[in-house]
């Protein structure tokens, strides 16, 4: 336990210790994410905009950024699906209003038969190891295992139809 006095924690603010691990945001860490909140975002947009999902799913692979490829990857798949569904449902199925958690948006393109069997395991899987991940920073990352399910990312965004929009 480390003792964070002023940390914006899920464990309330009354408490003296807190677990740093478990969710904790020491004060001048939030402060700092506040100003570059507050700063004009648009830059930020545009240059994200400049590549593609498959360019920064391959940039990640060159860098060895396995966990951003990973998280990154999920993403993608979660922004994609919600645009695609909502064409093919012509606007039956708005994720910006139903909030769709991936997990049932997967399923979704699925069952509308917008992607194979093949394909809709292997988003399965990436979001498997997404949430691992992201439930468990400090757990180890497989290299190979790694880069197959961010090629595998590359490949699902294919199928899409969305891999090179930027």
């Amino acid at each position: 336990m480390i003792k964070l006095s002023g940390a914006i924690s899920p464990y309330g603010q009354e408490e003296e210790t807190v677990d740093f691990g478990g969710g904790a945001i020491p004060v001048s860490i939030a402060r700092v994410f506040t100003e570059f909140l507050k700063q004009d975002t648009t830059i930020g947009i545009q240059h994200s905009l400049k590549k593609s999902p498959r360019e920064i799913l391959e940039d990640a692979i060159a860098h060895s950024e396995w966990f951003k490829g990973i998280v990154l990857s999920a993403a993608f798949f979660e922004h994609f699906t919600s645009v695609i569904l909502k064409r093919h449902t012509n606007g039956g199925i708005d994720n910006n209003s139903l909030n769709l958690r991936l997990q049932l948006l997967l399923r979704l393109l699925y069952d509308f038969h917008l992607v194979s069997e093949e394909i809709h395991s292997k988003m399965q899987e990436i979001k498997l190891e997404r949430n691992k991940l992201v439930h468990n920073p400090f757990m180890e990352i497989d290299e190979v295992k790694a880069r197959g399910l961010i090629e595998n990312a590359i490949e699902c965004l294919e199928s899409m139809g969305v891999a090179d929009v930027p």
